[in-house]
């Protein structure tokens, strides 16, 4: 099976650069990196100028133990993770491209803005470990015909942002979990991990679930799929604090002839009722969405779990579903102030 390739470091160009209150060594600066997107981060006082090329690290980007210019990694283990420092945000790891490309390098390689150079630095993806309960024993490749569960960050879809401009949307909340697909085809009733075909075993979450939720009932009606993460005891932490394995529906795909279009809001919560399907919660419902700015998109995805902890983040849609190209116009915006 061919693995998509994750793109976790870019060549980009500094646009601005801004004082922090109350902060002396250190400055806020936002950055450009063509399909790598736009980010704002902070980078240490004189370390760079509007104008200057650097290298970009994306979220979740694991950079190498053995460069020495990012041996001061080694106390957040080497992964980019977005927070805020001194209130201000910092989604990406800044660097200037002098500190990890001698100029014979440079001149070699012929950097632009926009460049991949995930392979050249040797910076890997992080994957959040996989519970025993949902890797489970493997029966094939994710399905084909089915969309996989992955959410760019708004930063790197800019277009898919302008697309929802002036249309009804709505804000659901990201829950940190494991993402689950299930589905039924021509007759045979299928599990999914986020990237396999899971067998029935005993002790798989996934299978339970199905099981506890007669969903091969529900689907056999027609070619259909759900999707949604698996949530609570043993999974990430249980960062919402539930007390069993739960699901949360975010998907419903009612004609899997179409390579999986999805269903809108009202697809969603239908299924949900109809099935007595936890699905996840949303946050805001409204008829023309106007989010312009960073601010506004992270100001909304501060927000808590049920139980009070900060949660993950949100997922913004369209309440219709819209696609750019065979792209779905949904996008991720992930709380500054989640720690996992």
């Amino acid at each position: 099976m061919e693995i998509k390739k994750s793109c976790m470091a870019y060549v980009g160009k500094v646009l601005e650069v801004f004082p922090i209150p109350d902060a002396d060594r250190i400055m806020r600066a936002t950055v450009v990196c063509g399909k790598g997107g736009r980010w704002t981060g902070v980078v240490r006082k004189g370390d760079v100028q509007e104008g200057d090329s650097v290298v970009v690290f994306l979220p979740d980007a694991v950079v190498p133990k053995d460069n020495p210019a990012l041996a001061f990694m080694e106390k957040q283990n080497y992964r980019v993770k977005m927070m805020r420092l001194r209130g201000c945000p910092s989604e990406v790891l800044i660097m200037p491209v002098p500190d990890l490309f001698p100029i014979q390098v440079r001149e070699g390689l012929g950097l632009y803005v926009g460049m991949d150079v995930t392979d050249v630095l040797g910076v890997m993806k992080y994957e959040k470990e996989i519970p025993l309960s949902m890797a489970g024993e493997m029966a094939g490749s994710f399905p084909s015909f089915i969309r996989k569960t992955d959410e760019p960050n708004y930063q790197t879809v800019p277009y898919l942002v302008e697309a929802l401009w002036g249309w009804p949307y709505f804000v659901s909340e990201k829950a940190d979990g494991s993402s689950a697909t299930v589905y039924w085809r021509d007759g045979h009733f299928g599990c999914c991990s986020r990237n396999w075909e899971l067998r029935e075993t005993k002790g798989s979450a996934i299978w339970s679930i199905a099981r506890e939720y007669e969903l091969e009932k529900f689907l056999s009606e027609q070619n259909m799929a759900i999707q949604f993460e698996v949530v609570g005891p043993g999974i990430h932490g249980n960062p919402m604090g539930l007390t069993r394995v739960e699901p949360r529906l975010f998907n419903v795909i009612p004609d899997l002839s179409e390579y999986g279009l999805v269903g809108g809001l009202e697809a969603v919560r239908q299924f949900s009722e109809a099935c007595h399907f936890p699905m996840v919660k949303v946050v805001e419902v409204g008829f023309s969405f106007d989010y312009t700015t960073d601010e506004q998109f992270r100001t909304i995805a501060e927000g808590k779990y049920d139980n009070g902890k900060q949660r993950e983040g949100i997922v913004i849609r369209a309440q219709i579903p819209r696609y750019v190209g065979r792209e779905l116009v949904s996008f991720k915006v992930i709380n500054l102030l989640y720690r996992d």
